[in-house]
């Protein structure tokens, strides 16, 4: 059976979700960040060499990585569901948004997030690039 290890405030609930609405059987794990460091514990960290989550296992398999999990869990046991075939003429779009908030809108609103924490000016082109991409 899949489990899916869940450190709290990760992304490790879009693979909750995701294995919600194929309605498949898994087992949820739970990690309880330290108060002080908001790290993952050590018995997570033992999970992968990075500590980071989310972390599905199946079998001897222990894979990380949203998106490769994301992808893993459609592969095995999505029986086609929630995804397009590579002939569907959408199939690019497909891609596109499956991707999106992993590798663009993430990676810019935490960028913002820091870039606002430094109270620079309104005009300044870093945030105001940062801000752009943000934009759909």
């Amino acid at each position: 059976m899949l489990t899916i290890h869940h450190l709290g405030k990760s992304q490790s609930e879009r693979i909750i979700w995701l294995c919600e609405e194929l309605e498949m059987p898994y087992e949820l794990k739970r990690y309880d960040r330290d108060p002080v460091s908001i790290l993952a514990p050590a018995d997570y960290k033992k999970l992968h060499p990075i500590g980071a989550a989310p972390v599905m296992t199946e079998g001897d398999l222990v894979l990380a990585e949203s998106g490769a999990i994301v992808q893993y869990i459609m592969a095995r046991h999505g029986g086609g569901r929630l995804e397009l075939a590579p002939t569907h003429p959408d199939f690019a779009q497909y891609l596109y948004w499956f991707h999106f908030a992993n590798g663009n809108l993430q990676p810019n609103m935490g960028r913002n997030m820091i870039l606002r924490r430094l109270n620079l000016p309104a005009d300044n082109a870093t945030l105001a690039a940062t801000q752009g991409r943000l934009v759909l």
